[in-house]
């Protein structure tokens, strides 16, 4: 089946990236990226920041930043997606448009399109599918164990996959944020035998992840056998 899916806005997610590859070699500084509300959908997307769309002072100042620079908002964020997403265009390292992987990007906003409009139907599919892809990324960086779990954390989707794979209750969030890095990495020990996030590469701990999630994560609003066995045809 393809994945040839309507955008909420009417739009086919392929006609708006075709969009973007024509027309973002054209972009000759932030601004006029911002001021494209085509080039800046397609941007934000790629990295998971829609809700951003409107945000576009905000946006211009993340875009600008110098990523080397430790002091820099990008630096300081703790939603690395920013940063990310800085590193993508380079306007903060005086480089132009048209070193930007245009490729990367579409495929990137593309993805997350038929992720989101699966999620309309099941927010829990959405989020599993965004964690498959994000988790082996994100736990193969050079970062240490600890910095690896807090980047999951301050990830609104990534920690939602978590805590419901992990059981743990709405009160958690409320926790002090040590407490919170000690409970699920001593969740992450039970479950995979390792508190190490790298251990979530290997296909058999990110399945047992995300089979758990799944299973935890339903409702009465079908049989958990049918929603289960709908997830299991998209993510397996």
């Amino acid at each position: 089946m393809g994945r040839t899916l309507i955008a909420s806005g009417g739009k086919i997610p392929g006609q708006v990236s075709d969009y973007f590859a024509k027309n973002i070699t054209k972009v000759e500084n932030v601004d006029d990226l911002v001021s494209d509300y085509k080039l800046l959908k397609v941007a934000l997307r790629a990295f998971g920041l829609d809700g951003d769309i409107r945000n576009r002072a905000f946006i211009k100042k993340v875009m600008e930043a110098d990523p080397d620079d430790k002091k820099s908002i990008v630096n300081r964020l703790t939603d690395k997606r920013y940063l990310e997403l800085n590193q993508a265009f380079k306007f903060g390292s005086e480089a132009s448009s048209q070193k930007v992987d245009v490729q990367a990007v579409s495929t990137l906003y593309l993805t997350r399109s038929f992720e989101k409009s699966i999620g309309e139907s099941h927010e829990e599919l959405e989020l599993a599918l965004n964690a498959q892809r994000e988790l082996p990324r994100l736990v193969s960086s050079d970062s240490s164990e600890n910095t690896k779990w807090y980047s999951i954390l301050s990830s609104t989707a990534l920690r939602t996959v978590f805590e419901g794979a992990f059981g743990l209750p709405d009160s958690f969030s409320q926790l002090p944020v040590d407490r919170q890095l000690q409970e699920i990495k001593s969740r992450a020990e039970r479950m995979i035998g390792t508190s190490d996030p790298a251990a979530l590469a290997k296909a058999e701990n990110m399945e047992k992840l995300i089979k758990r999630y799944l299973i935890l994560s339903q409702t009465d609003q079908t049989s958990p056998s049918s929603r289960f066995s709908t997830a299991l045809t998209v993510l397996l």
